[in-house]
């Protein structure tokens, strides 16, 4: 088949994926709970920064992706590397489409990752998937929800003390809550921003790992567009669904954001693939047991989801490598 032609096909896929990771963004939930904004402010702030994070920030995460993890020897087995790389990326498009349309906020980065496990597990064995990169993934992929869950609840304790030792009475109360509303906006759009840098890896991270003369930048563009483009039509379900899974004022919103800001942007210039979702999900389920407030019970139903994530997306893979292998 032409070059030109599979390409075309791999830069189209990266695309619906890439409205598929924009329709599972819930780095605006906290905004939403405290309603700080409204959905159409919200959704028009997300776009702007997926698409300059995914510009800005995109290219070394997307490498990473690309080049370390697979391990197949092409030339010498005849394993078709079109296939494969059309495999991982349908498979990760319909594992993020399905959990949008639920409204579950799930890893993309674990989608794509998944899939790349399955399809190198099947055509190379042990061999072909690089261990020692997962595992190093691996450790950040443990703690960074640990650090979510304990720096909100530590946050969280934090702001409880000092509203009791220097506010007296409601309007301190609510000017202290007018000063988080600023704060949590410049720290969303930092995560917002590295969150689309991160993520981009998952649509364009494989693509690039064909190799080949792949203008990576032109691709960044077309993949930060279609990332805004999955936010405004589908991202407000998982922003809604998230963004009430506990009660939320300005203050707390602040301390579950200031984790996920910080590990994402960290990350994202160390080029390692995180989840933000997980980040995100953790640091609510610090700021319910720092404050005592109840959560709903669909918390069960996203950890679910996560736990599946890897295993669905690499079944996913092995089944769809043969059909696809037999066309292209």
């Amino acid at each position: 088949m032409d070059p030109v032609l599979i390409l075309t096909i791999f830069i189209l896929i990266s695309i619906i994926i890439s409205i598929g990771i924009g329709a599972n963004d819930e780095t605006m939930a906290p905004i939403y709970g405290s309603r700080i904004l409204n959905m159409k402010q919200i959704l028009i702030l997300a776009a702007i920064f997926a698409i300059t994070g995914a510009i800005l920030l995109g290219e070394g995460v997307a490498k990473s992706v690309g080049d370390k993890i697979l391990l197949l020897n092409y030339e010498n087995t005849g394993i078709n590397q079109n296939a494969v790389v059309l495999t991982i990326l349908i498979s990760t498009a319909i594992w993020l489409i399905l959990s949008s349309a639920l409204g579950l906020p799930i890893s993309s980065t674990h989608s794509t990752i998944g899939g790349i496990m399955g399809i190198g597990l099947m055509l190379g064995s042990i061999d072909g998937v690089n261990w020692n990169t997962i595992l190093e993934m691996s450790i950040w992929w443990l703690l960074s929800p640990i650090v979510g869950f304990l720096v909100t609840y530590l946050v969280v304790r934090i702001l409880n003390k000092y509203k009791l030792k220097y506010l007296k009475g409601f309007q301190d109360y609510e000017r202290s809550e007018k000063i988080y509303s600023y704060i949590i906006l410049i720290v969303i759009c930092i995560t917002a921003f590295s969150r689309a840098g991160n993520d981009c890896s998952n649509a364009v991270g494989i693509v690039v790992g064909v190799g080949g003369n792949i203008n990576l930048s032109g691709l960044l563009i077309i993949t930060g567009f279609s990332m805004a483009a999955g936010i405004v039509i589908l991202g407000r379900i998982v922003i809604k669904n998230l963004g009430k899974i506990t009660e939320l004022r300005p203050s707390t919103a602040f301390a579950v954001q200031v984790p996920t800001a910080a590990v994402m942007l960290l990350g994202t210039i160390q080029t390692i693939p995180l989840s933000g979702s997980h980040l995100l999900v953790a640091s609510f389920v610090g700021l319910s047991k720092a404050s005592n407030a109840p959560m709903e019970k669909g918390l069960w139903k996203i950890v679910a989801i996560w736990l599946l994530t890897f295993p669905i997306s690499a079944i996913f893979a092995i089944i769809l490598y043969f059909p696809i292998n037999a066309i292209f």
